[in-house]
């Protein structure tokens, strides 16, 4: 019986066999050879401790060592006690993987614990030289006053910082 059975599915799987190597196709895009992602959640640790906390609702690796975020990003930056220091949001990212550098665009918001705000289209942020900087136009909200500017420079927790090219200056 065993025989049998076994006989029977050697002939079924040598009759459905084709020699005719033009009926096999083979699909490859050369475009997308990275990885692809959906509702990712990504940790860097830095001597064991967590440090940022990004979430994007896509991903796409490519060959080229990037990362590309089409649908946004939002990045959590945390102190030792995982309290939030700093916050960057936007709709658009990329990462360069062997320069270690992050471009936000498109609706970017950077936030710091003292619930100062950044706004802008277009930041950098550094992560070898702990640096986030744009020569975009940048609003920038605080408690007591609104200040518009062209270029803006700052540690990656956004607690030390700079404005270049001031613009505008209005008081609350």
């Amino acid at each position: 019986m065993f025989n049998k059975y076994f006989l029977s599915i050697y002939m079924l799987l040598f009759v459905t066999c084709t020699s005719n190597t033009g009926d096999i196709r083979i699909t490859s895009s050369t475009n997308n050879m990275g990885d692809f992602g959906r509702d990712v959640e990504i940790s860097y640790y830095s001597k064991g401790i967590l440090e940022f906390e990004l979430f994007a609702p896509e991903i796409e690796t490519t060959m080229k060592k990037s990362k590309l975020f089409s649908k946004g990003i939002t990045v959590y930056a945390y102190n030792i006690d995982l309290d939030t220091l700093a916050t960057i949001s936007a709709n658009f990212a990329t990462e360069n993987q062997e320069k270690d550098i992050f471009e936000v665009r498109k609706n970017v918001v950077l936030t710091n614990a003292q619930n100062e705000q950044l706004n802008t289209e277009k930041l950098f942020w550094d992560r070898s030289i702990k640096k986030i900087y744009t020569d975009e136009f940048v609003t920038l909200t605080t408690e007591k006053q609104i200040i518009m500017g062209f270029g803006f420079t700052s540690d990656q927790y956004f607690s030390t910082y700079s404005l270049s090219n001031i613009t505008a200056t209005i008081y609350l």
